[in-house]
């Protein structure tokens, strides 16, 4: 009996030692050697042994670079440029400083399209350079926060041949775009499709501390007219810290436009400062419309805008206009169109100084919403008139020179309130003339002109007020410099 049980025994540990046997060994791990090896991308991905490199050097032409074995990621993607992906899942991770390249993502200046790379790049990076060179780009580019997107200014220039846009807000309107630096691209617009919207074009999403600079573009060749620069700030969303400097714009409906109309009542655009550029054959050069507050529009230069050059539309507020240059052919070149139709109220006035035209402008300036506006330093050779109305009232005016070919060289009508004091007011060049200056319509009461240069056209009057208007004038002088009764 215990013989039976001893060989049942037995022959139960030799079965459990033949299955130990039998059973597969696990899988060694990889092993890692602390090794760079030279390979290009295709051997990366390839990677099938063990034991694996710590770091490889890339020899792909536009690629080149160092990657180092990233063992705790296991889920990015493949993107070329700064995450290679082994064919067993590892993942090697470029080792740089500075902006990423957008060669380094496989583009190439021969590539029908950018478009779906240069995506790919802003994905993969907060700070991307495209080198110099000539591109076609015919899919828009969604933008995210935190980047910045730059080039060589002047050296960079991308075609859009099919897409009037090159970069739009992000997919998601419900996520904010902020902190983000556009600098350096050029783009030239050929497309001959329907197009609406322009090379920059953002609606939807809050957007903040948005920069661009140091930018070009023309659409002469296009088929529509759009924009260069749009940001449309929608209803229950806000813009603010948004800048726009230095850059050379030709387009055929607006170079930039920034407005809140769906915001009534609601100042969601603040803190906008337009400088330092060129804006040149539009429709519009700029235009800001809507509830606006904290704008600065300092030092551009716009020449022949068909319609206006610089617009302030609505009832904007703390609006400082300094410094700008008029040349050419516009309909009004300063306009303060409206003031809002009760979509905001007017608080102050703007400051509209420094400004001047380069040569005989065709063209005038029109305030409907300057408020008590502080005019001065302004030096305007122009064709129009110095037109001041609706809501612009109260409003200083000191310093300027004021030269018109109109028969009417400052018109107050219905505006009552405001004082003109050490300016030069002419319409010496119009045959006809009315009045160089004019108070008009029974609102137009109280205006001052104390010593001012009046030099008149041809017959009428320096001074005149109609249909209700008065006019204080005392210690104006002629072009000879008598005194004007």
């Amino acid at each position: 009996m215990k013989q039976s049980i001893l060989l049942q025994l037995s022959a139960f540990v030799l079965a459990l030692t033949g299955l130990s046997y039998c059973k597969p060994a696990d899988p060694e791990p990889d092993t890692i050697v602390q090794r760079q090896d030279t390979l290009t991308i295709n051997q990366v991905r390839g990677l099938n042994s063990t034991p694996i490199p710590s770091s490889v050097r890339i020899t792909d032409a536009g690629s080149e670079g160092i990657f180092e074995l990233d063992q705790a990621d296991l889920s990015s993607a493949d993107n070329t440029g700064i995450t290679l992906v082994t064919i067993k899942g590892h993942r090697y991770k470029r080792a740089f400083t500075g902006s990423a390249n957008l060669t380094w993502f496989g583009v190439k200046t021969s590539d029908v399209d950018i478009g779906p790379m240069l995506q790919t790049a802003v994905d993969a990076t907060d700070d991307l350079f495209i080198p110099d060179g000539t591109y076609t780009q015919q899919t828009p580019v969604h933008l995210k926060s935190n980047l910045a997107l730059r080039a060589n200014a002047g050296k960079t220039l991308i075609t859009l041949n099919k897409s009037y846009v090159s970069l739009i807000g992000q997919n998601d309107p419900s996520i904010p775009l902020t902190h983000v630096l556009i600098d350096g691209l050029a783009w030239n617009v050929t497309s001959r499709e329907t197009g609406t919207f322009g090379t920059i074009y953002l609606d939807g999403p809050n957007v903040s501390d948005l920069t661009v600079q140091n930018c070009s573009s023309t659409d002469v060749a296009a088929k529509d007219s759009t924009n260069w620069f749009t940001l449309k700030i929608q209803a229950g969303k806000t813009a603010s810290n948004i800048t726009v400097r230095n850059n050379t714009v030709q387009a055929k409906r607006m170079a930039c436009e920034i407005f809140n109309h769906d915001n009534f009542n609601t100042y969601a655009g603040t803190t906008i400062l337009v400088s330092g550029n060129t804006f040149q054959n539009c429709r519009f050069g700029l235009s800001l419309s809507g509830p606006l507050s904290k704008l600065s529009v300092d030092n551009n230069y716009v020449k022949n805008c068909s319609l206006f050059g610089i617009e302030i539309a609505g009832a904007a507020r703390e609006v400082v206009i300094t410094n700008n240059r008029f040349e050419g052919i516009f309909d009004k070149f300063l306009e303060g169109s409206n003031d809002g139709g009760g979509n905001g109220t007017i608080i102050g006035g703007m400051v509209i100084t420094g400004n001047s035209t380069v040569g005989l402008c065709q063209g005038g300036v029109q305030l409907y919403n300057g408020g008590a506006v502080t005019f001065s330093k302004n030096n305007f050779r122009m064709s129009g008139t110095l037109e001041i109305m609706h809501s612009t009232a109260g409003g200083t005016f000191t310093e300027n020179v004021i030269e018109s070919s109109s028969n009417k060289a400052i018109i107050c009508d219905n505006s009552p309130n405001n004082t003109f004091t050490g300016n030069t007011i002419s319409n010496k060049a119009n045959s006809i003339n009315q009045a160089t200056f004019l108070s008009y319509g029974s609102k137009a009461t109280n205006n001052k002109l104390t010593n001012n240069r009046i030099i008149q056209g041809t017959g009428g009057k320096p001074y005149d007020a109609i249909l209700g208007g008065t006019v204080l004038a005392s210690m104006n002088v002629d072009e000879a410099g008598n005194p004007i009764p």
